[in-house]
């Protein structure tokens, strides 16, 4: 399971290096742009079309500024095709906006990491039998988990597509039992009863949920010592058989 990732706060700039070389008014004008969009960083049509300068003057300036360490290239989100070569600021880290946040790497979306934290937190519910998000992000967050810092919002995103997908049951509260301790009305997560070991339960309910009194027409003639009656109903006393 891949999560030695490490990410920083979005924007966030670390201390510059002093003494860069002299540049030119085109490398200069450049630089002062890229270093405008802090983390957000730039695509090169967007210099091109923002300073006026020519396109070779443009592409000749960034990679003079690469080389001497005062822009890198990092790769954005991809979308419908290979990433987006985005240019800012050696000092800083990319946003989210363009890296794609916690899930992402390399503009991919990171499918062992994201599927490895699912089962870590399917886990953690079946341990627990009922989790809130604070309770998993707080777990998640303490033990580390994963070596990556996991936002809260972003594991409720998580946390929502297990739900979508039949990993989690999405639940409120009620202050009894499995919710002792929790907040009435405060949503929580656990397994699908199958998965919880609840298969008996799901039986009971298939059963009951048979009964045929439900399709009878004549339900509502039917009365105890009556004409109709459950004690002479044939459907009714066959669906009385079934073992639970």
């Amino acid at each position: 399971m891949r999560m030695s990732r490490a990410v920083g706060a979005s924007g966030k700039r670390k201390r510059g290096a002093a003494g860069a070389p002299p540049l030119s008014s085109d490398e200069q004008k450049i630089l002062d742009l890229i270093l405008s969009k802090e983390g957000s960083g730039i695509h090169a049509t967007e210099i091109k079309y923002q300073t006026k300068i020519p396109n070779p003057v443009v592409n000749k300036a960034i990679k003079t500024l690469e080389a001497k360490a005062l822009i890198k290239e990092v790769k954005g989100i991809h979308r419908g095709g290979a990433a987006r070569k985005i240019y800012m600021g050696a000092d800083f880290t990319p946003s989210d906006v363009v890296s794609g946040g916690v899930w992402y790497s390399e503009g991919k979306i990171d499918t062992q990491f994201v599927d490895s934290l699912k089962d870590i937190c399917c886990l953690l519910v079946k341990k627990s039998k009922v989790a809130t998000l604070e309770g998993l992000h707080k777990i998640v967050q303490e033990r580390r988990v994963a070596k990556v810092d996991i936002p809260m919002p972003q594991l409720a995103e998580l946390l929502t597509s297990m739900v979508l997908d039949n990993k989690l049951v999405e639940v409120k509260s009620n202050g009894l039992g499995d919710f002792s301790g929790i907040p009435i009305g405060e949503t929580c997560y656990k397994l699908p009863s199958a998965a919880a070991g609840g298969a008996a339960e799901t039986s009971i309910i298939g059963a009951f949920a048979s009964i045929p009194c439900g399709m009878c027409p004549r339900i509502a003639l039917c009365t105890p010592g009556g004409v109709i009656s459950p004690t002479t109903c044939v459907y009714y006393n066959k669906w009385l058989d079934i073992k639970l």
